[in-house]
């Protein structure tokens, strides 16, 4: 007898349930796929989203990523580390859009 596995399908939508999705619920998300992912990356990556949090003051997330809010943190960044800071945020945001974070 063969045991039957039940497979649930993926979806693409945050796991936050009846409150708006906020920026720490989806770095909270990101991390975590990214520590599965790279782990390696998991401890400089959470202390940059943790400090763009800080600086953004946690928003709700909208149909938009705020763009404004994390130019200024890039800014912020000494000269060195902005080529990774750049590099997280644009794989922040393609996985906010891919996982449905951001309102469409």
């Amino acid at each position: 007898m063969t045991a039957h596995v039940t497979t649930w399908p993926r979806t693409s939508a945050p796991w936050i349930v009846g409150r708006p999705a906020r920026f720490s619920d989806a770095a909270e998300d990101f991390i975590n796929e990214l520590t599965r992912q790279e782990p390696w990356r998991k401890v400089r990556s959470e202390a940059w989203l943790e400090a763009l949090g800080d600086a953004l003051g946690d928003p709700v997330l909208g149909a938009a990523f705020p763009e404004a809010g994390a130019k200024v943190w890039l800014a912020s960044l000494p000269d060195d580390e902005q080529a990774g800071g750049r590099a997280l945020l644009e794989d922040f945001e393609t996985h906010l859009r891919g996982w449905g974070w951001l309102a469409r």
